[in-house]
């Protein structure tokens, strides 16, 4: 492990947890038409079927994690409080990797960066910055809280 090698000192508090094979990675690119970063994918290949105490509540696993994108643009689309032209711009880029309690949306932009700074999408429909990347997003939102 390159990006979560971290997490090895805390996998007695995490529990039982189990990843997803490369196939099933690959498909969710193609399924999102897009390149997921190295730092995704190696949660993913650990943790992506069943994450044990670590972000167990944050739709982060397989296949949960296909509906957040689906789940984000219905709830922008289903607030009535700003007009269309002041609704943020979901972009094909962007990679709704979790949610919290469906009005809180984390995800990242596919593209050059191997572990990217993490987003979220409010229920205010702003996006804000929110992790310099998706390591600190993991200590800081999960192991922090183990």
């Amino acid at each position: 492990m390159k990006y979560l090698s971290f997490v090895e000192k805390f996998k007695p508090k995490i529990g039982e947890y189990s990843g997803i094979e490369a196939g099933t990675i690959n498909e969710i690119e193609n399924h999102f038409h897009v390149v997921l970063p190295l730092a995704y994918k190696e949660f993913l290949l650990n943790f992506g079927k069943a994450s044990g105490n670590l972000l167990s509540s944050y739709y982060m696993t397989f296949p949960s994690l296909l509906e957040n994108k689906g789940d984000a643009i219905q709830m922008i689309n289903f607030d009535d409080r700003k007009p269309e032209i002041e609704k943020p711009l979901i972009k094909s880029s962007y990679f709704f990797f979790g949610q919290w309690q469906g009005y809180n949306f984390f995800f990242f932009e596919c593209g050059d960066d191997e572990n990217p700074p993490i987003k979220i999408l409010n229920d205010s429909l702003e996006i804000i910055g929110y992790k310099k990347s998706f390591t600190d997003f993991i200590i800081e939102e999960g192991l922090n809280l183990l």
